[in-house]
């Protein structure tokens, strides 16, 4: 048996006029950029097929975010004003807030706005499963008007800047392995790939990123969470039970499957 979890207030997303879920137009909340610079808002969408529904429910995959870029080549007819190949490197490339947008999108229209999934609380006191409802048109969205190719990060007081790029799916790919088991060294191989530029230094590799001061790791990471666009996709969830606060982030394979209670 399941209670319902207490889903605390969301904001509700209005559709952009250039975007149709009907036509299957999608707005970029961020955009690809070309060669020119020129940032590429709208995508357009195919119909999931019985292969596609194959692909997000095997359940052995190793790394998601390759996952989503598959699906993403698959599924993408294409983006106007941007005459390249829609494949893997393409959708790789796009930025992570793009590409969880274009999932969200795709659920919506496939499946319905509701979502329902189920949860255990983390509590060794109680440990209950519950319902967690929610809409996917509820989930708070930033946009970004335009998107450069690289930012400058001012970091401390003492005159330091960083030249740095936001995180891509396959930035998202490359510390896979990390995010869950530790997310400190996840985060210092996202850096060394972000960092186009650390002061007059130049990019960093790995080992540099691991000395940086904790001060300076977290100013960068609060500037690419405060800058990148795209969903929030972190719910706060309370238990109805005992009150604990349950940190709830979508399951991709579970996400697209039909909601039932």
């Amino acid at each position: 048996m399941t209670e319902g979890a207490v889903v605390k207030k969301m904001n509700t997303d209005m559709l952009p006029l250039s975007e149709s879920l009907a036509e299957r137009r999608i707005q970029l909340p961020g955009g690809v950029l070309d060669d020119e610079g020129a940032c590429h808002k709208i995508v357009h969408l195919r119909e999931l097929t019985g292969a596609d529904e194959e692909l997000l429910c095997e359940r052995y995959v190793e790394n998601g975010a390759h996952q989503v870029t598959r699906l993403l080549t698959r599924v993408i007819e294409r983006i106007e004003g941007l005459d390249v190949p829609i494949d893997d490197q393409l959708t790789g490339s796009m930025l992570i807030g793009d590409r969880d947008y274009l999932l969200l999108r795709l659920r919506q229209i496939e499946v319905g706005d509701h979502v329902h999934q189920v949860i255990r609380c983390p509590s060794p006191a109680c440990g209950k499963k519950v319902d967690v409802d929610f809409l996917v048109s509820e989930i708070n969205v930033a946009r970004a008007n335009v998107i450069a190719t690289s930012y400058r990060v001012a970091l401390g007081d003492v005159g330091l800047n960083a030249l740095v790029r936001l995180p891509a799916g396959s930035d998202q790919a490359a510390i896979a392995s990390l995010a869950v088991s530790n997310p400190a060294a996840a985060n210092t191989r996202l850096f060394s790939r972000l960092i186009l530029k650390w002061s007059d230094v130049g990019t960093l590799d790995e080992e540099q990123v691991r000395a940086l001061p904790f001060k300076q790791r977290q100013q960068l990471a609060a500037f690419l969470e405060r800058t990148a666009p795209g969903p929030d996709l972190y719910l706060d969830v309370q238990c109805p039970m005992c009150g604990v606060a349950m940190p709830y982030t979508f399951d991709l394979n579970a996400f697209f499957l039909p909601s039932e209670r």
